[in-house]
């Protein structure tokens, strides 16, 4: 349940700090007081979006934390998972203006889609639009989920999978279908362009291998020239053994002085190199005397050709190699196209069938669960001053069509007076029975949720009468078992309450703001009078308020 709440600079609301009770609580002013702030204020603890707009004038944030009490057991596992294992909750919202925007369990921070997951079964409210929800088809689907979430939802995950997979082979089937015949005219240039790269013989690295040889056969000249006048230059140091002779001289003395025999093994090294380079010299310039100019002109040409090649192609030599392999697989793909589109074929036939299978099972699990709601629904309008409803969920076949969520579209039926056809709820209820409607749903959705705290804005709208009293006496009982908040202008409804708030909004030096008062014994029965006859209260009036509030 709701315990406190404290909102600091929400439009006309500067700073309000709120105590709530157990049981029902009524919130009662006139338009444009701030009660939709409260449900504002509310519906961000919930996971709402942030609304700049919402941050008073002239303030650079704004500030909503509620504390809440007597945790359900689904919610106190939730969260466990965020390392908080105490009895109070308490969430807050910073809004700024900087977009530097706050959300906080416990003085964890933690995302929007945490707090709404928090929030779903922290309370449910109850906004005035939502009567019009109801028409929905999907919001009515949803309603059916909402009995048993813990069953569905894995349902309606596996047939989303399973969905997302039928439609991606069936994608590609269609694709398939529709480039056979593009293929078919394709093939003829394909199997010309695998002639020619086959023909090719491409090989990742023969361009810098050609390049490399090209430039030493066009610069021969030199190379032959420095390289046999280097080879010369050795070959003489060689036959002269010089530095043999020089390491055979130190080594008669080698033993006395270490410098002498490092001496010794440095310049036999050197001797034994300067050997192997002369003779690496003389290979390097064999090479040369087997290359006629004709080979070069070879080689130009196939560098020129595979450098055409590339450019006409507007790839690499590698990206060739790579193409190649990709328009042979092709080019097999349309050659057995039959057989490429058939497997296609049975892959979306068979995953239509398992996606099917998955939606009937779970429209099986929701057609289960839609008796139940049809029960208690019922049970709950009969309390609600329609003894004579009639209401059923209708199922609409569609075998051949996936939603986003299964196969189901339902259609809320209702018939509000005996002898009266089931006709579409949107066909049929007013608006004060679209409310008492609505209010049945909230009852029956508070105990399967398993929430604490339920708030209604203006759920009691178009009622009047013998329906107002029952629809007060229904929320009443409602708040035995869980708090109720409750923004109303009928007078029974706030005379049954337990508590009374009555919220107006007052201008101090210039600016407006909202002020929530706890009434009392005297003012609330005034402020129930004024709800009777407005403004110009009569002593009738006074008596009347006296009277409910005795009930």
């Amino acid at each position: 349940m709701l315990k406190t709440l404290k909102i600091e600079n929400l439009a006309i609301i500067e700073d309000l700090n709120l105590e709530f009770e157990p049981g029902m609580t009524a919130l009662t002013g006139q338009t444009g007081a701030g009660k939709s702030l409260l449900i504002d204020s509310l519906k961000l603890l919930f996971g709402a979006r942030a609304d700049q707009d919402l941050i008073r004038f002239q303030k650079s944030q704004a500030t909503i934390v509620g504390v809440f009490t007597n945790l359900g057991t689904k919610l106190k596992q939730i969260l466990e998972n965020y390392q908080i294992k105490s009895e109070e909750l308490v969430i807050k919202r910073i809004m700024s203006r900087d977009n530097k925007n706050q959300i906080q369990i416990n003085q964890t921070t933690i995302t929007l889609q945490d707090l709404r997951k928090i929030a779903f079964y922290l309370g449910d409210i109850h906004e005035q639009h939502d009567v019009s929800k109801l028409l929905d088809q999907n919001l009515q689907l949803s309603l059916i989920d909402q009995i048993d979430r813990l069953e569905v939802e894995p349902l309606i995950n596996d047939f989303v999978i399973a969905k997302e997979s039928y439609l991606s082979a069936k994608k590609k089937y269609t694709q398939a279908l529709e480039k056979k015949a593009v293929k078919e005219k394709e093939i003829k240039a394909l199997k010309e362009e695998i002639d020619e790269l086959e023909k090719a013989k491409l090989d990742a690295e023969e361009l810098t291998t050609l390049n490399e040889t090209i430039e030493k056969l066009e610069n021969q000249e030199k190379i032959v020239s420095s390289v046999s006048n280097a080879y010369e230059i050795l070959e003489d140091m060689y036959q002269k053994q010089s530095l043999y002779d020089a390491a055979m001289s130190l080594k008669k003395v080698k033993d006395y002085d270490v410098i002498y025999e490092k001496a010794v093994d440095t310049i036999l090294n050197s001797h034994y190199e300067l050997e192997a380079l002369r003779d690496e010299l003389s290979q390097s310039l064999e090479v040369f005397s087997f290359h006629s100019s004709e080979y070069l002109n070879e080689l130009q040409e196939r560098d020129f050709f595979l450098k055409n090649l590339e450019k006409n192609y507007n790839k690499t030599i590698n990206e060739l190699i790579v193409y190649l392999k990709s328009i042979k697989e092709e080019v097999l793909m349309i050659e057995d196209y039959d057989g490429y589109v058939l497997n296609l074929k049975k892959d979306q036939d068979r995953l239509f069938k398992e996606t099917l299978d998955l939606g009937i099972k779970l429209r099986e699990k929701r057609e289960k669960l839609s008796k139940r709601l049809e029960h208690e629904i019922i049970t709950e309008l009969k309390l609600l001053d329609l003894e004579k409803v009639r209401f059923q969920i209708a199922f609409d076949e569609q075998m051949d069509n996936f939603f986003e969520d299964g196969i189901d579209l339902v259609t809320f039926l209702i018939s509000l007076n005996e002898g009266e056809p089931l006709r579409a709820l949107y066909k049929t209820a007013s608006g004060g029975e679209l409310s008492r409607f609505m209010l049945a749903l909230k009852i029956v959705f508070s105990r399967h949720q398993r929430i604490n705290l339920v708030v209604f804005d203006e759920i009691d709208m178009g009622i009047s009468g013998v329906a107002a009293s029952k629809v007060a006496h229904r929320m009443k009982e409602l708040s035995k078992d869980i708090q109720v908040l409750s923004i109303t202008h009928l007078a029974q409804v706030a005379a049954i309450a337990n508590n009374h708030y009555s919220i107006t909004k007052v201008v101090k030096e210039g600016r407006t703001f909202t002020e929530v008062s706890n009434l009392e014994t005297e003012s609330r029965v005034r402020a129930i009078a004024e709800m009777l006859s407005g403004e110009r209260i009569s002593s009738y009036a006074i008596e009347h308020a006296k009277a409910l509030l005795e009930k």
